[in-house]
């Protein structure tokens, strides 16, 4: 049953390591050149105007890591890490 956490463990150790590369005024597609498909996508919790790219963080964090993108600009504003 371990074997089946494996994949996820690396994707989220990955994430965890690429989304130390992504920085303010990168474009979506720099972001999905660097992170992959986000796991989800959402409306930001910080306005309900801009997109939030959500990637899976390892087991045991408290939060995944965010990535917000201004829709009038389509860069990245936010970027909130796991924690």
């Amino acid at each position: 049953m371990l074997v089946h956490f494996i994949p996820n463990a690396n994707k989220a150790k990955q994430n965890v390591l690429n989304s130390k590369k992504i920085t303010i005024g990168m474009t979506k597609k720099e972001v999905l050149k660097i992170m992959g498909t986000p796991d989800s996508k959402q409306l930001s919790y910080f306005n309900s105007v801009d997109t939030m790219y959500y990637y899976e963080p390892p087991v045991g964090a408290s939060s995944g890591i965010h990535i917000q993108f201004s829709d009038s600009n389509g860069v990245v504003n936010h970027i909130i890490p796991y924690e």
